[in-house]
């Protein structure tokens, strides 16, 4: 078998705006080393970080010139030398960052993780970021009880879907807030509970829909007067978790609520415990994760897919407001 000698990639040479900043270039593959492995990109997500990492307002940012994308499924093609235990054939996770928005990459085998092989690959292509984070969100911060209840704002987001099926599994009913109704059937076909305008009286038509009970946990991802919103929903010495600013607004400071409702204000980014977990951490929860979506049948929708030449028009339909799931980037002969 002849290996691939060129590559595509979406490159950018300076942070801004992701239309306007992002190429399409093809490189040479440099010659593999011993304990690298190549790979075959079969999809990969656009994700609110991939834009933020490109415009140079994430978090954690690659020092341009470099490859887009933060996650994203591939097949091992070769392999050089030792090879940890992997297998040409293989579907890995792309380390985020090498970048996933390209047909190949080179990469570490010490830095590859397997993918989940009884998930499709285009679920696949996006399990390193939503599924971990929506898991972690329910688990992690306070001990929940079938029947209690937790409340989050965009509840339309992809983790917000995950965390509105995780939670029905597991007998915890969810209060969801949303910009617009139209989305709210849906949401309940899910499984949600409640599902709320998320406007200035969210809090009390909340709080009447439950007689009162509030919720033990609540996550923001928005920001804003929607994040002090959540705060008014909250038991006493309940967190509230963000996870995500997309209003990027400044949200009030919830002083009366810490005062007499001792609310606690947590945060959560999956990338950094990614980096700070150690290897078998990693592996058993997405063994966990992974599992548990397979035997109930959770899904990320996806709205799109994409070849990397397209990646104007994907970029356009992966910011349109309302779009019902994720767009992919998928090889359309990878068989995504």
């Amino acid at each position: 078998m002849s290996l691939p000698e060129r590559n595509t990639a979406l490159r950018y040479h300076e942070f801004g705006e992701p239309a306007k900043t992002l190429r399409l270039e093809t490189q040479d593959l440099p010659p593999l080393k011993g304990g690298e492995a190549l790979l075959e990109v079969v999809a990969a997500p656009i994700n609110p970080a991939d834009l933020g990492r490109i415009g140079g307002t994430y978090g954690e940012l690659a020092r341009p010139p470099a490859t887009a994308g933060l996650e994203g499924l591939a097949k091992i093609v070769a392999l050089g030398g030792e090879s940890q235990g992997l297998q040409v054939g293989q579907h890995v996770f792309v380390p985020s960052h090498i970048g996933s928005w390209q047909s190949y990459a080179i990469a570490p085998c010490d830095e590859l993780y397997p993918a989940p092989e009884k998930l499709s690959t285009r679920q696949a292509a996006m399990g390193w970021v939503n599924p971990p984070t929506a898991w972690k969100l329910l688990h992690d911060f306070t001990q929940l009880q079938a029947g209690d209840i937790v409340a989050q704002n965009a509840a339309t987001s992809a983790v917000g879907k995950l965390v509105i099926q995780i939670a029905r599994h597991l007998g915890i009913k969810t209060i969801n807030l949303v910009r617009s109704l139209d989305s709210a059937k849906r949401l309940e076909e899910l499984g949600a509970d409640i599902v709320l305008l998320d406007d200035r009286n969210a809090a009390k038509a909340a709080l009447e829909a439950t007689g009162g009970t509030k919720a033990k946990l609540a996550f923001n991802s928005v920001g804003g007067s929607s994040a002090y919103g959540l705060c008014k929903l909250l038991a006493n010495g309940s967190p509230l978790v963000t996870f995500g600013g997309m209003d990027r607004a400044p949200a009030p400071f919830p002083t009366r609520y810490l005062i007499f409702n001792d609310i606690q204000l947590r945060g959560l980014w999956v990338s950094a415990w990614y980096r700070k977990a150690p290897r078998e951490e990693i592996l058993a929860l997405h063994n966990r994760v992974f599992s548990f979506m397979e035997k109930a049948k959770i899904e990320v929708e996806i709205a799109a897919l994409y070849p990397l030449e397209d990646f104007q028009e994907a970029l356009a339909h992966a910011q349109l407001p309302g779009k019902t799931g994720k767009v992919l980037f998928t090889r359309e002969d990878s068989g995504a």
